[in-house]
């Protein structure tokens, strides 16, 4: 049995609740399905498969790791064509994210499985399968405060992904 994973920056419900206030109208101008509440994320690091007799030493990996505190601002929405998403992004990313996500790849690595090598790109998916996606640009900013990170699991089902929490840091 293999599991989906991914690390990711997970926010209180307050920071949740002002980026779903902060981009409600462009997500509903977009025509997309909003993304729930609760699935509302930052991606530092999407593993991908991974066996079940390997989560543990990848949550050894991530145990390896200290973040230091930053604190995101999300200020424009933006629409990423491929993938057919309407993201709240920020226009700048600390060097302290960019850091975690980096120590959390290369930790990762070590156990040999192979991790998504994309660059970190601070950005938070507001709405999926966006047909028209005319309100992009500036939005209020929405401030994170960050000082760790999660370990999650993502469950594909009929009505959409499920997002699983396994472990904090």
């Amino acid at each position: 049995m293999t599991r989906r994973l991914f690390f990711a920056l997970w926010p209180d419900d307050a920071s949740r609740d002002a980026l779903v206030h902060a981009t409600r109208k462009a997500v509903k101008a977009s025509g997309g399905r909003p993304v729930p509440v609760e699935n509302l994320h930052a991606t530092l690091l999407f593993v991908g498969p991974v066996p079940e007799e390997q989560v543990a030493a990848i949550e050894a990996a991530a145990s390896q790791v200290t973040p230091a505190p930053f604190t995101l601002v999300f200020d424009a929405i933006d629409h990423w064509r491929k993938p057919q998403v309407l993201v709240a992004a920020a226009s700048q990313t600390p060097d302290e994210a960019r850091s975690l996500a980096s120590r959390l790849m290369t930790n990762v690595a070590r156990t040999g499985i192979t991790p998504d090598v994309k660059p970190f790109r601070a950005h938070v998916t507001v709405a999926r399968k966006v047909v028209k996606p005319h309100a992009i640009g500036p939005m209020t900013p929405v401030r994170w405060s960050v000082d760790g990170f999660a370990l999650v699991e993502s469950t594909t089902l009929p009505e959409g992904s499920r997002y699983t929490v396994l472990r904090r840091w």
